[in-house]
């Protein structure tokens, strides 16, 4: 049984949070907002992962439904996207690395190299699921979101942090839909929903 195993879990990761939350100061919440927003990012993504290889176990992949393995795809590839740029975010914010644009020759290039690269183990999750394939985009997703984010500094980070705020929501909602979870659906939507509006606020407002 493993019901003991998850509540403290539960019991442990909220009490984490709760302390990281109250030890730190006002100035630092954009980057705790973005730690915070990665996790669940990457939650969401390891638990996608784990879904795609029940399925597996439990049928061949042919047995599963199209849309089921696109939206663990989906899970898979934005929660990983979510996880890498938040961390950036976070290191940006924490003045861990530099705070300004971070560009190189052929970033452009490397980074659509990526999604189209995404965008393939994303069909062939949908059309000749393995695991391996899996963890091949989640690995594509994080290096996607590392280039997402790099080249972005300044003011501009928590408009970032917002976009990638509506990316773990879409993410959560599809991991819903994954594990037939209508609270996860509805919440995930929501978030997605209100981090994309706020983005656009955000983005206006900056010009």
């Amino acid at each position: 049984d493993h019901v003991p195993f998850i509540i403290g879990a539960i019991v442990v990761g909220s009490l984490a949070g709760a302390l990281g939350a109250r030890r730190v100061q006002m100035t630092q919440m954009p980057q705790m907002v973005a730690l915070f927003n990665g996790v669940g990012g990457g939650a969401a993504a390891l638990v996608a992962l784990l879904e795609l290889d029940e399925l597996l176990h439990l049928s061949d992949a042919a047995d599963v439904e199209s849309f089921v393995l696109a939206a663990t795809a989906f899970t898979v590839l934005v929660g990983s996207v979510s996880f890498a740029g938040s961390v950036i975010t976070f290191a940006k914010l924490q003045e861990l690395m530099t705070s300004r644009p971070v560009v190189f020759a052929g970033l452009p290039l490397v980074f659509g190299a990526a999604i189209l690269a995404s965008l393939a183990l994303g069909v062939l999750t949908v059309t000749n699921a393995t695991l391996g394939i899996g963890v091949g985009l989640a690995v594509l997703g994080l290096i996607v979101g590392v280039l997402l984010v790099l080249p972005v500094g300044g003011a501009d980070v928590p408009i970032v942090i917002s976009l990638l705020n509506a990316f773990t929501g879409l993410t959560v909602a599809a991991g819903g839909y994954v594990l037939s979870n209508v609270v996860l659906l509805v919440a995930g939507t929501l978030v997605g929903a209100s981090g994309t509006f706020l983005t656009l606020l955000m983005a206006r407002a900056m010009g």
